[in-house]
C-alpha cells in the first residue's frame, strides 16, 4: 500500500485580505456596474464570457453564449463574494487532509483585486488530490476573470 509522503497538506489562502477587499467593496456603496468575465471549471458545465449588469431595484441582465443560464456560476460581485467566502469555508474542512475520500496534498485559493473598487478581479483555485498516493486526474479547480468593469 504506498502512501502519501506529505503529512502535512499544503494549504495556500488569504482571508484577511478577502476579508478586508470585501468591506472595502461594500463600503462604495456600488448599486449600479456592468462587468464581463471569463470562467472556467472542471466541475461545472460552464465556460466561457458573461456579461452581466446590475442596475438597483432590476433583476440582473445576463448576456452569455451558454445554453443553461442556471450553470452561469457569479450574477453580481456580492456572488461573487458569497461564493469565495463559501470557498474559505471549504478550505478550513480541507485543512483536515481529507476531501470525500482522497488525500488532500495542496489547496491554494489565489485572488487579485481591483485596486480602484476592490472587486474579486481574478480567481484561481486548485485542490490537488490523491488515492493512497496516486495523483487522481481532474482535481477541482477553478479559474475566473473579470475583464471588464463599468460602475454607472
Amino acid at each position: 500500500m504506498s502512501c502519501s509522503k506529505n503529512n502535512n497538506p499544503l494549504i495556500e489562502v488569504d482571508r484577511e485580505t478577502f476579508e478586508k477587499e470585501h468591506i472595502a467593496w461594500d463600503v462604495q456603496n456600488i448599486k449600479n456596474y456592468i462587468f464581463t468575465y471569463e470562467y472556467s471549471s472542471n466541475s461545472m458545465p460552464f465556460y466561457g464570457l458573461v456579461k452581466i449588469t446590475i442596475q438597483e431595484g432590476h433583476e440582473p441582465i445576463i448576456e452569455h453564449s451558454y445554453d443553461y443560464i442556471e450553470n452561469i456560476p457569479y450574477t453580481s460581485i456580492a456572488g461573487i463574494y458569497e461564493q469565495l467566502n463559501n470557498l474559505f469555508d471549504d478550505m478550513e474542512k480541507i485543512k483536515k487532509r481529507t476531501y470525500s475520500h482522497y488525500t488532500v496534498e495542496s489547496a491554494i485559493l489565489r485572488i487579485e483585486y481591483d485596486t480602484q473598487y476592490h472587486y474579486p478581479k481574478k480567481i484561481s483555485h486548485v485542490v490537488v488530490l490523491t488515492d493512497k498516493g496516486i495523483p487522481i486526474p481532474g482535481n477541482p479547480s477553478i479559474k475566473m476573470e473579470i475583464t471588464s468593469f463599468l460602475s454607472f
